[in-house]
Formats: C-alpha cells, structure tokens, sequence
C-alpha cells in the first residue's frame, strides 16, 4: 500500500486497519497511540461485543479490518476467548492476536492452537506491538 496523499513526506505508512479490543482505557488508549504513530489505522473498542459489533461492520464497507488485538482478560463481558470465536466466525482468516499480562510460558503454544494467531505479552514496547501486528499482516496479504 502505498502513503496517503494527504499525508506528508515523512509520516508513517499505512499498514492496515487494527481493532484494538482492551477494557482498561489507558492500555487501549495507549495501543491505539502506539500503533497510529506507526502508520495504522486503528479502531478502538472497549469490549468484546463493541468490537465484535466493529468488525461486523466494516464487513460492508471498504474499510475492513485487517487484524485484532484482543485482551484476553475482559471482566462483565464477553472473554477473549469468546470474542476469538465471533470474530472468526465472521472473518475465519482474521489474524487476531491475544494480549495479556498473565501469561504461563504454554500460553502461546496453547493460544495457537485455539485459533488466536499469536500471543502479545503486557506490557509491550512500541517495537514489539507494531512489529507482531506487521508481521500478521504480512502474511494476510501473501498468496496461498
């Protein structure tokens, strides 16, 4: 994809559309900051059926979501693992990428193989968010 035009020279490129999903306002503030400084476009949403609700629809328009950060840890709601299963009932190649801070070391191995496309450890740098989000990102776009 190439820079938007109304963007300057040195801005960030754009990368793709990321629904961050996190019920602590400042971590998903902070997401959204991190990633948008980066070039994404991010849209925020503070619950689970908020951000099923989101990627339902930009299903109809031309501004779909091409990854997700989810909180797997939501109190009052939907888990993140019930959130993984909507989302990949509505997008089953979505790459949705589990966030939290209560990893084991088999978390990821065991995130994997439920579906989730890979495990994102609280906290995260700036580095290390925008780089597993590209990554996924990148691997949506190569052909099969």
């Amino acid at each position: 994809m190439s820079t938007n035009p109304a963007q300057g020279a040195n801005s960030p490129r754009f990368y793709g559309r990321v629904l961050v999903i996190d019920d602590e306002p400042h971590v998903l503030s902070l997401a959204t900051m991190m990633l948008r400084s980066q070039g994404f476009d991010v849209v925020p949403s503070e619950s689970g059926d908020q951000g099923v609700e989101m990627l339902l629809n930009s299903m109809h328009t031309e501004q779909q979501i091409n990854a997700v950060v989810l909180d797997l840890t939501m109190p009052g709601g939907l888990s993140g693992f019930e959130v993984l299963e909507q989302l990949l009932t509505i997008s089953p190649y979505l790459p949705v990428i589990a966030c939290s801070g209560y990893f084991q070391e088999d978390a990821r191995e065991l995130c994997q193989s439920i579906g989730f496309a890979d495990v994102l450890q609280k906290p995260y740098t700036l580095e290390h968010l925008c780089d597993t989000v590209r990554r996924h990102l990148a691997r949506d776009r190569q052909p099969a």
